[in-house]
Order: C-alpha cells, then sequence, then structure tokens
C-alpha cells in the first residue's frame, strides 16, 4: 500500500521541482550545481545499501512510470535536483544488481511524447542515478512508493501527473499561470511500454561483463575483449547447436566437434577451450555434454586473459554461461518449436515473487526435446529442468540456489570422410546400434553480501554428478587403405566434481586514486570411475557404408578410478586515476594430478586502460598461464603441464549515444609443451610442440539505428608450429585455425505502420580454408552461409522462423583427421510460436 502521508509530502514537493524548473530557464548564470536542488528523504534513513533488482517503464495516461524494483523501496535516501530540461535524482544508499550478483544499467529512448530519453544508472558502489530528459521543457517528475518499490511518475507537460485515485490522495498543486500546459498524450494501449531488466538493455550488446574481473567494471575500462551473445541474439539465432553461435565473436571458432558432436569444443585464438568452460564462473570440467541453452540468459567469452581469476587452462581465453535468474516480476512464457529433420521442442519459463514482500523469488526453466539429425542414424533427445530460487538476505545480499536435471540421449556423428582428394558429405557413417545416454546432476549456490558501504563477500560453490552410459559406442578410426577402421567402445562413468570459491571485494581511495579490490581463494576436486572396454573392429567401405558387421563379443576389459585438485589464492586490484585505468594482480596455485604430480605455479597479470574520452579508449595487458595435461603416452610416461604467455593491445569505443560499441584488438601469444590425443589411439596422447598464435579482431554489436541491430565480428589469425617432435610439423599452420573469418548478423524491427511487430533478420557466416591436421596433409575448403531469421510479435504471442544454411551449400566445420570430419547442417528450417504473460 503507498504511504499516504509520503505520498501528500511528495506531491507537494512536486510542485517544487516544477517551479524550480520554470526557475532554471531564466537563471542561467546561477550556479548549476545549486540549481533546483531539493532534498527528499525517506523518513527512517539508514546507511545500509539496497539492492535494486530491477528497473520497470509502463506508459500511462499522461507519460510514463519507472519502478525500482525492491521490497525496500522507503528506506531509500532521494537528493533531486534539475538543469536545464534534465531532472535528476541520486539515491545514495543503493545499487543497481541483478539476483544474480551482476550490476545494470536502464535506458528508454522517447518512452513517450515530450521525453527524450530515461536513463538509471549506477554512478558509483552505493549512488544510482535517475535522469529523465524531457524534449522542449523540464519533464515534471512525482515520487511515491507501493510494495512494488519507488515510483517515478513522469509527464513532459507542465501538469502535474496525477497519482492512482485514492481517498486520502491530496489535491494536485495547480498550475503556475505562467507555464502554459502542453497537450496531454492520449492514452494508447498499442504504445504501452513493458520493460523489464535483464542486463542486457541493448539488444545485441551490454555495458559491462563480469567474467572479466569479477568486478562491476564497464566493457569500455577492462583491459581485455570480451564478446557477448546476449539473450536478444540467442533468441533470435535460435541456435540448434551452441557453435553456432561461434562466429559472431572474433576470435573464436567451433572445434573438431568434440567426438562426433557429443559435447561443444570451441577453439579461442586457435586453442581449444578444454576445461576453460564455466557456469557463472564456477568451473565445469566435465566436457562430454552438450549444454542446453533452456535456462542460459547469455554467453561471456574472455579472450586471452583469463590465468589471474581462472586459474588453469587454455591461453585461448574463458567461455562463460550466465544462468537464468528469479526475478520479482513475475514472468510465464512457454513456447513449441518445430523443424527439418523432425526437430521437435517445448519449453517453459516460469519466474515471480514467492512472498508477499518478494524476499524470497523462483524460477523454473523445463525443456523437452525430439530431434533427429541431417545425418541418419543419428538422434539427439533431450529432457532438461532447472529449478533455482533467491533469497534477498538483507542490506542489498541475496543468496541464489539452483539446481538442474538433465538426460541426453545422443547418438555420436560420425560426420564426413576426405580420402584421395575428395570430400564425402552426403552418407551416413553412424552405426545404427550406437547408443549414448547421460544423465547429469548438478545443484549451486551463490551468496552476495554485502558486510559494509564499503565492503562484500561472495561465496559460491557447486556440486554435479554425471552417468556416461556408452553402450556401445561405435566411431570412425582411421583410414586402413581404402576402407575406414573402426572403435568399438563400451563405457560407464560415473564423473562427479565440486566446486568452491570464496572471494572479499572492496571499494577505497588512497589519495587521488580510487580502488576496487579483488581477494579471492577457490578449491576445484574431480573424480571419475569407470569401465569398460575398446577394440576395432569392421572396416567399412566410404563409397558405400553398411553396417552388418558382427560387434566383438569378447573385447578386453578395463577400469579406473582417478582423480584430480586444483586450488589457487588471487589478489586483483583495479585503480582508477585520472584517465588511467589499472588492472593488475597475481595468483598462486598448484594441482595434484593423474600423473601423481603436484606443481605450483605464479600466474601474474596486468592491464592498463586509457580513456581518451568517455566513450573512447585504449589498453594493452599482458598475462601468464599453466595448463596440466593428463594424457598418457606411449611409453608410459605423462607430458609435463603446457605454459603460455600473452601480450596485447586494444581500443574500445561506444558510439551513437553508447548505443553502438567497437572493439579491436591485435594480439601475440605462445603456447609450449603440447601434447594431444593420438587419432589412431584415443587412449594415448602425443606431443606436438610449440605453438604461436598471433593476429587481429574487430567486434561491432549494438543498435545502428533505433530499429536496426547489428552484431559483426572479424578475425585474421596467424598461427604456427614452432617447434615439433613428430617430424615435417615444425612450420606448419595448426588444425582448425582459419586464416580470416567474418560472422555478421543483422535484424530491423518494424515499429510502425501495419508492419508493426514485425522483425527480419539476416546474417552471413565466411571462414577461411582450415588445415585438416597438424601433417598440413590436407585442407578444409572455406566456406559462406546465409541464415536469415523472422519474428512477429502481436500482444503476448511471438511467431518465429528461422532458416540456416539458405543456399544449401555442403561444408566442414571442423576436423579431427581425414576419418572425423564435423560438418554443418544443410538447408533447415525452424518454426516456433511462443507465449508470454
Amino acid at each position: 500500500m503507498v504511504n499516504f502521508l509520503r505520498l501528500r509530502r511528495l506531491l507537494l514537493l512536486t510542485g517544487v521541482f516544477f517551479l524550480l524548473g520554470v526557475q532554471a530557464t531564466w537563471a542561467e548564470d546561477t550556479n548549476s550545481a545549486n540549481n533546483a536542488q531539493i532534498l527528499v528523504q525517506s523518513p527512517t534513513p539508514t546507511s545500509k545499501i539496497i539492492a535494486i533488482a530491477g528497473v520497470k517503464a509502463t506508459s500511462t495516461q499522461n507519460g510514463v512510470e519507472v519502478i525500482l524494483e525492491t521490497p525496500l523501496g522507503e528506506q531509500l535516501q532521494i537528493t533531486n535536483r534539475s538543469t536545464g530540461n534534465n531532472f535528476i535524482a541520486d539515491i545514495p544508499n543503493a545499487q543497481l544488481r541483478l539476483p544474480n550478483g551482476n550490476a545494470f544499467n536502464f535506458r528508454s529512448e522517447k518512452p513517450s511524447a515530450g521525453i527524450t530519453e530515461i536513463t538509471v544508472i549506477n554512478t558509483d558502489t552505493n549512488t544510482v542515478r535517475v535522469t529523465v530528459v524531457g524534449e522542449t521543457s523540464l519533464p515534471t517528475v512525482e515520487l511515491f512508493d507501493d510494495n512494488t518499490g519507488l515510483v517515478f511518475g513522469i509527464n513532459s507537460s507542465a501538469t502535474a501527473m496525477q497519482p492512482p485515485q485514492q481517498p486520502e490522495t491530496p489535491p494536485v498543486q495547480e498550475i503556475p499561470e505562467t507555464q502554459t500546459p502542453q497537450k496531454e498524450p492520449a492514452a494508447q494501449q498499442d504504445d504501452a511500454i513493458e520493460l523489464v531488466v535483464t542486463g542486457e538493455q541493448d539488444g545485441y550488446r551490454v555495458p559491462d561483463a563480469s567474467t572479466g574481473s569479477r568486478l562491476d567494471i564497464p566493457l569500455l575500462e577492462t583491459p581485455a575483449s570480451i564478446g557477448v551473445i546476449t539473450e536478444e541474439f540467442i533468441e533470435d539465432k535460435a541456435p540448434r547447436r551452441v557453435e553456432d553461435l561461434a562466429p559472431y565473436i572474433s576470435g573464436v571458432t567451433a572445434g573438431n566437434d568434440g567426438q562426433g558432436g557429443l559435447f561443444t569444443d570451441f577453439q579461442i585464438r586457435g586453442f581449444s577451450t578444454g576445461s576453460q568452460v564455466y557456469i557463472n564462473g564456477l568451473r565445469d570440467n566435465y566436457r562430454s555434454l552438450i549444454r542446453d541453452f533452456a535456462n542460459i540468459e547469455r554467453l561471456e567469452i574472455l579472450k586471452g586473459f583469463s590465468s589471474l581469476l581462472y586459474g588453469t587452462g587454455s591461453p585461448g581465453g574463458v567461455v562463460n554461461y550466465i544462468t537464468k535468474k528469479p526475478q520479482a516480476t513475475p514472468g510465464y512464457k512457454f513456447s513449441v518449436d518445430a523443424g527439418s529433420f523432425n526437430f521437435y521442442r517445448t519449453e517453459v519459463d516460469l519466474t515471480g515473487p514467492l512472498t508477499e514482500n518478494k524476499n524470497v523469488l523462483y524460477r523454473l526453466n523445463l525443456a523437452f526435446q525430439d530431434a533427429d539429425s541431417f545425418v541418419d542414424n543419428v538422434e539427439d533427445n533431450r529432457i532438461f529442468v532447472a529449478p533455482s530460487l533467491t533469497f534477498l538476505t538483507g542490506g542489498g545480499g541475496s543468496l541464489t540456489i539452483e539446481g538442474e536435471y538433465y538426460r541426453q540421449d545422443k547418438d555420436t556423428n560420425s560426420g564426413a570422410k576426405y580420402l584421395n582428394g575428395e570430400f564425402f558429405y552426403d552418407r551416413s557413417y553412424t552405426d545404427p546400434r550406437n547408443s549414448q545416454i547421460y544423465d547429469h546432476y548438478r545443484i549451486a549456490a551463490y551468496l552476495d553480501q554485502p558486510i559494509s558501504k564499503q565492503w562484500s563477500i561472495n561465496l559460491s560453490g557447486q556440486y554435479f554428478n554425471t552417468q556416461r552410459d556408452l553402450n556401445p559406442l561405435l566411431t570412425s578410426g582411421f583410414f586402413d587403405g581404402d576402407t575406414l577402421n573402426r572403435f568399438y567402445r563400451t563405457l560407464f562413468d560415473d564423473y562427479y566434481q565440486y566446486n568452491l570459491r570464496g572471494e572479499v571485494r572492496g571499494n577505497f581511495n588512497v589519495g587521488a586514486s580510487e580502488h576496487k579490490l579483488l581477494v579471492g581463494a577457490e578449491y576445484n576436486k574431480y573424480r571419475s570411475r569407470f569401465n569398460g572396454n575398446l577394440a576395432f573392429f569392421g572396416n567399412i567401405d566410404i563409397a558405400n557404408p553398411t553396417f552388418d558387421v558382427p560387434l566383438p563379443t569378447d573385447p578386453a576389459e578395463s577400469s579406473s578410478d582417478f582423480s584430480d585438485s586444483d586450488w589457487g589464492v588471487y589478489i586483483q586490484d583495479f585503480i582508477k586515476l585520472g584517465q588511467f585505468r589499472l588492472l593488475a594482480g597475481l595468483r598462486y596455485g598448484g594441482f595434484d594430478s593423474v600423473t601423481g604430480s603436484a606443481d605450483n605455479f605464479v600466474s601474474p597479470s596486468i592491464g592498463l586502460v586509457y580513456n581518451l574520452t568517455d566513450s573512447a579508449s585504449v589498453y594493452a595487458s599482458f598475462s601468464q598461464s599453466t595448463v596440466p595435461q593428463y594424457g598418457l603416452l606411449a611409453d608410459g610416461g605423462f607430458p609435463d603441464p603446457r605454459d603460455a604467455t600473452q601480450y596485447e593491445v586494444g581500443a574500445k569505443v561506444n558510439l551513437l549515444k553508447d548505443r553502438l560499441t567497437v572493439t579491436a584488438a591485435l594480439f601475440n601469444l605462445k603456447q609450449t609443451n603440447i601434447a594431444e590425443t593420438d587419432p589412431t589411439n584415443p587412449d594415448v596422447s602425443i606431443l606436438v610442440g610449440d605453438i604461436r598464435s598471433r593476429g587481429f579482431e574487430l567486434d561491432i554489436s549494438g543498435k545502428v539505428t533505433e530499429n536496426f541491430s547489428l552484431i559483426a565480428a572479424y578475425t585474421y589469425l596467424d598461427s604456427e608450429i614452432t617447434k615439433s617432435v613428430v617430424p615435417g610439423q615444425e612450420g606448419n599452420r595448426p588444425i582448425n585455425t582459419p586464416r580470416h573469418t567474418v560472422g555478421l548478423y543483422g535484424k530491423y524491427q518494424f515499429t510502425g505502420s501495419s508492419l508493426k511487430g514485425l522483425s527480419l533478420g539476416t546474417g552471413l557466416v565466411y571462414v577461411g580454408e582450415r588445415e585438416g591436421d597438424n601433417e598440413n596433409s590436407f585442407e578444409l575448403p572455406g566456406y559462406v552461409r546465409v541464415d536469415l531469421g523472422a519474428a512477429y510479435k502481436v500482444n503476448n504471442l511471438t511467431f518465429r522462423l528461422g532458416i540456416e544454411n539458405l543456399f544449401d551449400i555442403r561444408y566442414a566445420s571442423g576436423s579431427n583427421n581425414s576419418a572425423n570430419i564435423s560438418q554443418g547442417s544443410p538447408f533447415a528450417v525452424t518454426g516456433s510460436v511462443s507465449v508470454q504473460f
């Protein structure tokens, strides 16, 4: 219920705001800092920082209402002033913070007649600023709170907006005669605004991403190249496979399609991501599982500058999946998809508060999929359930607990083949007797709790268990003359891991410098117990594959029980001094691997940013990393860890009133002592040597106009095997590293006339020639793929249509060797309908 005494006082102050706005028009030589300054403070001042979990804007008959969503709205302290046509309200005891702890900004351009822009931003760690810009005059703004949060009622005319009628509502103050009211805009239901902030306010771009620093630092001030695939782009692209999104971030390509599509493999700057895959910043070391997008809000990829916060791993970068979190605003979404190759999928997304005071929030994501593939004998069937709860712990803190159950029945795709100068795309090499079933269980918790205005703690942890039953797995091995040798394998793998991480974050000043300090520690444990067998069997003719070869009846059995762990402690400081920003730190860590070794290492990282303007910056960075290797060598020993060093320089600029972001980077990195799986025996590793990778990246994302959204990426990659123990490989180009790649997707959204609600998208992907193996014995041809997308929204319904590979080209997306080449989908159509409340 509205606090009517407070409402009465705020209505009176509304008239004062208006008078001060009129005064500002003729008192231009008055000090602007003191112009029209009014203090509006709650009756019960508090020093604790209040988290605002969302911002919602809705149209009204007289203009627009902006709601700062928090159950503690009556405790917000507000200082208001006006300058020219700008109304500004500062809240010095609040922070914009999503339930997952991420900061965000909000902006709405031309939300109603006479209003140019409304923004809500964090000016620092404990101050939120609301700015309302009038088109020709100072807007009239009134404040009141209800059980949803603090409400800003905004009217572009000189008439003070009247709040919802209640018996106790006092009369609205009369308009001064010196001000002529503008014509009041008529209410139009079709133009209603319904904007709920989820951290990606500009469609295809975000102003910040937590993956790069784990601090609330704008991307413009982060000395690293970070690509973000937003929720809106995921919805527009509607990918069936995660790797379909790779071309739209520079430096990122699909790898070798992970054992016939059984897991997703990204390559970043020429290096496989390996174990550098994370969920909300916690490591996901189990690669033999395809991640489902049902509960994924966005995908953040940090390139290069990752060893300090993420420890051992690929020098190319980090892939971080950000899950959907419970929201204070109720939302219910149901969708059904159907498409080529017998693809059927249903998703459910439910969220909202569980208690009247909105201190407990929930979310439930469900997905059910039944799908074939463009390759015969391959299916991908799924059941996915992901519940989560958020408890607001007071003082702006929150505890989120999320769980997952994921069952996947996924057949291996043996892919295309290359033999005697010819690619074989149009036939299946997947044995119909294949059977792979995965059961995955995961639970995670994230606590973010301020302990003062300047300091907070963040604790997070997860446990998951994956049971993999391959009975049997029949895959391509290698060529024996003109026939294809195959592997027969049965395997039951019981894998589990747990991850623990604790961090303390603080903000303080030293002289003229501002500091954001992060101190953390983490521990990761992995264990796998499996038994099974492996054998060669049944050569087949690649021109005429048949699968009538009897399965082995008595292969040799084997079992294993191994565990690995790693740990790290780290400190990082972000320093602001004038136009300079310094992000520097040191990590000391170690790992206890299956090799029996227990090696410790030090990983330093340092990055310097210089802000040329408020919208442009240049940066340089340096980092080192170490990666343990677990593969068994042919002589029975284990390879030493890989070491890597990277240098990077870049520039970032926000254009078109911060609607469009452009990032460019030059990098040079080298990794030494690399070992990889032997293509002729998957149970053995072979040493490759050293690889140097350098190149140029360009990313563009955001809105070119209010109607046209764009995401674009270009990469030039120069990779070379600089040292090799394998004769003839030194000087070669590494496998799956195209010299040039381009990803481009544009969407135009109609907002007027009879086409209102319609959006049309077009995508183009170019991937240049790549070497099919490190011996450079054959080459994967380059290709251009064109995709189309369309959506039509009417009321609560959204209809979508996606076309992949419009011109039905056949192409190889990655390679492990000439007998195992992953291939892209031919022409495919997917349609969907969703309803959202």
